[in-house]
């Protein structure tokens, strides 16, 4: 409940300006449609996170990690949520992503 959706980053080199520029147009795409990310997967190189504070940020990276280490244990992969479903559990959990 930490995390939210986690877009993906096209692959860039490690220190490429354009990667940045990618990362920010998403953080305000995913604003201006009213779900803001907490954090993004930067392909080949790994999850970026923040949040308010460095612990919030950390826990939203360990929940990343644990999330991704249970899809990797389940087989078969479990089928992502429906949109009415993740509304839902924003409503629920007060959840702002």
């Amino acid at each position: 409940m930490k995390v939210g959706r986690v877009p993906h980053i096209p692959y860039h080199r490690p220190g490429d300006a354009a990667a940045a520029t990618l990362v920010a147009q998403t953080i305000t795409r995913y604003a201006a449609q009213g779900s803001p990310v907490r954090a993004v997967m930067l392909a080949r190189l790994g999850p970026n996170v923040w949040h308010d504070t460095p612990a919030a940020a950390m826990a939203v990276l360990e929940e990343l990690e644990e999330t991704a280490r249970l899809w990797m244990l389940c087989q078969p992969r479990p089928t992502s949520l429906t949109e009415p479903q993740i509304e839902e559990l924003r409503q629920s959990f007060g959840a702002h992503w």
